[in-house]
């Protein structure tokens, strides 16, 4: 999976009310080369927490961690699920 340059646009749905869930291949994931702080929150991201659980979970400063998650979804590893009662509903 090749991306260009990272964007710096933040995702839309970075409350602690999503759901985080990994939509890569574990080849995907290798060839993202993320850095540690990415995949320490990967590592946290079940498909069933909500970002604000991952996020108190990980163990790092807030900023970082959402950092962390963020840097997941631009590189199209982890989508957010909008906390909504619609399980189809991805942003």
């Amino acid at each position: 999976m090749k991306k260009s340059k990272r964007a710096h646009k933040q995702p839309s749905c970075l409350d602690d009310g999503c759901v985080p869930a990994r939509i890569a291949a574990d080849e995907d994931v290798r060839a993202a080369r993320l850095d540690v702080r990415a995949q320490w929150m990967l590592s946290f991201i079940d498909g069933r927490l909500s970002l604000g659980d991952v996020l108190a979970r990980a163990g790092l400063p807030f900023d970082q961690a959402r950092e962390g998650v963020s840097d997941l979804v631009v590189h199209g590893i982890v989508a957010l699920n909008a906390a909504t009662d619609r399980k189809d509903v991805w942003t």
